[in-house]
């Protein structure tokens, strides 16, 4: 009779015992979904306040440009306004190198070939700003079902992330378990190889979920991350493919050093640029 009682006093005990990590599970989940959901929204918010920010001070540039290459025809003097603006457009939270550069070759030269080449630059980057904008605000208010679906689970990505780590220690520990290997065997070797492997594969399988980044060394580096994630699926084959798996994945975290994208036409330096001028300058004193 007593047998029996502790028996079910047992059973009782486990059933508590999981129901207590199942209620804990729930709530970090809760918090981790509702943490990340909030944060991704407000990544989204801020990404669209700059862009709103940038548009703003590009457009009154772009409009004060316009007219003074209409007024340059007629051989009307510059006004201040205009480099006033552009002085102004250099603060703008998404100016980026190549503008950058332009604003300043025409600043520094005031030439009419510059001031062509700055409006080109300047009407191509508005519209750029303008698409990325119209995306984000249909992303935000009428997502379509994938969009939806897509944001209702990327939330739970973080948790995800979290029971593979705990499932990762685990089965280290059950591995010193089942072979009693020694701390300084092959063996153990082995055993904290895979950690490591796997651990860096949630980690980058993470980043290439979560990162939010559309420009195209953001797009390389997220599918080197992935490459070095999909690798990890190898320790399929066994513990003895570990440390090989770990140097492979190492090899290529150590290639994205070098993962350079070469610039596109538009992107590569111009007559003026300060790149241009600084080979020039060192051309002429090797001369």
């Amino acid at each position: 009779m007593s047998l029996a009682f502790q028996a079910g006093l047992d059973r009782l005990t486990g059933t508590e015992s999981n129901l207590i990590v199942a209620g804990l599970a729930v709530i970090v989940f809760l918090w981790l979904y509702i943490r990340t959901s909030r944060s991704l929204r407000a990544e989204a918010a801020a990404r669209l306040e700059l862009l709103q920010r940038s548009l703003a001070l590009y457009s009154r540039a772009h409009g004060v440009l316009g007219e003074e290459v209409e007024a340059a025809h007629v051989g009307a003097q510059e006004p201040d306004q205009l480099i006033q603006l552009l002085q102004e457009c250099k603060a703008a939270p998404l100016m980026t190198p190549e503008l950058l550069d332009m604003i300043d070759a025409y600043i520094r030269e005031r030439d009419f070939s510059r001031m062509l080449m700055l409006q080109k630059m300047l009407d191509r980057e508005i519209h750029r700003r303008i698409h990325e904008q119209s995306v984000l605000i249909r992303k935000i208010d009428n997502p379509g079902w994938g969009s939806s679906f897509w944001r209702m689970i990327r939330p739970a990505v973080p948790f995800a992330a979290l029971v593979l780590t705990l499932y990762w220690f685990i089965q280290l520990y059950n591995g010193f378990q089942d072979s009693g290997a020694a701390a300084l065997s092959w063996t153990s070797l082995e055993l904290w190889t895979r950690l490591i492997s796997c651990l860096a594969a949630t980690l980058f399988l993470y980043w290439v979920i979560m990162d939010t980044r559309r420009d195209t060394p953001g797009i390389l580096y997220r599918l080197l991350a992935l490459i070095i994630a999909v690798v990890a699926l190898l320790h399929l084959l066994g513990l003895t493919a570990a440390p090989y798996i770990l140097a492979v994945q190492v090899v290529l975290f150590l290639f994205g050093f070098n993962l350079n994208p070469k610039p596109t036409r538009r992107n590569r330096p111009y007559a003026g640029h300060r790149e241009v001028s600084k080979d020039n300058e060192e051309e002429t004193k090797d001369r």
